[in-house]
């Protein structure tokens, strides 16, 4: 991450807005080249950002080896090493990081948008991006598929692999983005990101939320926590008077529509057949699309079609198409472009049809209630038998494990149990636990590979598969080894060869 200027340490504080004990006179003519919270990254003239964990000691010996010279940390940090470098006090580093860095990387894009939830996140963002590239504009995406845009970007930040990424890596990116004039942004916000303020100092002119269930109680440990963690978007990031879009046939919805409207946040609704500013009935799935009619404002929109597989996609274009309304589009620019949505990576994306006519779909669903969603859907789209090939990932919620199992048993006429991400677990234990509650019906593949070549070996016309779990992604974590495997071309070759 290169900043060419040195920034005066006193100027960016004020900045920022942090507020600190400005009685430090000795940072008064400190000039710093670079914010870092990776020690091993640390060179000299960086500021230190010191994040709480077991090895912050350690982290912040070696950050001041490495030349920082001042440091941001919790006083009992700031007590361990006196006066080796000037300290900065501060009880939260995480947000104060997140500050620091939106004051120094200054830009952020004129639009900029965020969606929460534990499903739809990708592909609301996805479309979003889409119909604004549609009417013209030039826009970017970026979340669990990474980053998406038509136009050509150099000087990109390193960017993990994190839903939401780290707050030098978030802020960076927005000001790159806008350099190269992209200034329709929206992204996906996590709970962890929010929960540990990666995002907190973004200008966000709208939120999207799209549904609550459960998933990473690995992490926040009780659903209430992880309500919380989501509601920070609302009511600490947001700046009051902007737009919520929510959606109100989730259960979480009057909760969380109450804590926007404390700060006199607008609320868009949506919903599927509930009453909703935003509501869409007679919804019919065809073969390859949905069509469904438009409820809004008084006016009632026929027949759009939607060439997207899952009713619940219904659901997340809602969404984004009550994003789009929130920042200005017309409804009637919107629904004249719907039918030039394309299907969203990993996202009950159809991979292909078997020679006798059975159906292969590759979904990224890792949850419970994203599993559900997902086969129901796939029942409107299916003359026969539903297949199921999943597993569950290690060292996350073991809690959704069997869950998940009774899930897939009594929606699908055909259960395969293979391997997902295991990890640092032993793959045979995480199977058993999904197995515990499945029906005789299900059989146990281990080798991932193995498992999708026999599910679609043995379609028959009017089939069929979901092969659901990874999405997009491009390989499996097995141990500390990520080796490469993606879901996608595994059946497209698989296809293609029965079809030789």
């Amino acid at each position: 991450m290169d900043h060419l200027e040195q920034v005066v340490l006193v100027d960016l504080l004020k900045c920022s807005a942090l507020e600190i004990d400005y009685k430090f006179l000795v940072l008064k003519n400190i000039k710093i080249n670079n914010l870092c919270a990776d020690s091993r990254k640390t060179q000299p003239g960086d500021f230190f950002i010191a994040i709480p964990c077991p090895q912050v000691l350690y982290n912040t010996k070696e950050a001041i080896q490495k030349g920082a010279c001042v440091v941001l940390a919790t006083a009992d940090v700031i007590a361990s090493f006196a006066d080796q470098v000037a300290f900065i006090e501060h009880p939260n580093p995480r947000l104060a990081l997140s500050l620091l860095a939106k004051a120094f990387f200054k830009i952020q894009p004129a639009v900029l948008m965020a969606v929460t939830g534990t499903n739809g996140k990708s592909s609301v963002v996805s479309i979003v991006r889409q119909l604004w590239e549609l009417l013209g504009y030039s826009a970017a995406s970026f979340g669990t598929v990474g980053l998406e845009t038509k136009n050509h970007l150099s000087n990109l930040p390193s960017l993990p692999a994190l839903t939401t990424y780290d707050s030098l890596s978030f802020f960076s990116l927005l000001k790159n983005l806008s350099e190269a004039n992209i200034n329709h942004v929206i992204f996906e916000a996590s709970s962890h990101g929010l929960d540990q303020f990666r995002i907190h100092g973004s200008q966000i002119t709208v939120a999207g939320f799209t549904n609550l269930t459960q998933d990473h109680l690995d992490y926040h440990k009780t659903m209430e926590d992880y309500f919380q963690a989501k509601t920070k978007l609302f009511t600490e990031i947001m700046s009051p008077g902007k737009i919520a879009v929510l959606n109100a046939s989730s259960p979480y919805f009057e909760r969380l529509k109450l804590l926007a409207s404390q700060r006199n946040t607008q609320i868009i609704t949506y919903a599927i057949n509930t009453p909703a500013d935003l509501r869409a009935t007679k919804v019919k799935v065809k073969a390859t699309n949905i069509a469904f009619d438009l409820e809004y404002n008084g006016n009632t929109y026929h027949n759009i079609v939607l060439n997207l597989s899952g009713t619940f996609q219904v659901e997340n274009t809602l969404c984004a198409i009550g994003m789009l309304i929130a920042s200005g589009t017309t409804i009637t620019e919107i629904i004249a472009i719907i039918p030039k949505l394309k299907p969203i990576m990993g996202r009950m994306e159809l991979i292909g049809e078997t020679s006798n006519g059975g159906h292969v779909y590759v979904d990224y669903a890792h949850s419970p209630d994203a599993l559900d969603r997902a086969l129901k859907s796939l029942r409107e789209h299916t003359k026969n038998n539903i297949w199921v090939v999943f597993g569950c990932g290690g060292d996350r919620d073991i809690i959704k494990r069997p869950l998940m199992g009774k899930i897939a048993s009594s929606l699908a006429d055909k259960v395969i149990v293979t391997d997902d991400n295991p990890r640092s677990e032993n793959p045979a234990s995480i199977r058993q636990q999904i197995l515990s509650e499945c029906t005789s019906k299900a059989q146990e593949i281990a080798d991932r590979r193995q498992a999708i070549a026999y599910a679609i070996a043995h379609l028959e016309k009017g089939d069929t598969l979901l092969i659901a779990g990874k999405g997009h992604e491009t390989g499996q974590i097995v141990g500390n080894k990520t080796h490469s495997f993606s879901d996608k071309q595994e059946a497209e070759e698989l296809l293609t060869r029965l079809k030789l």
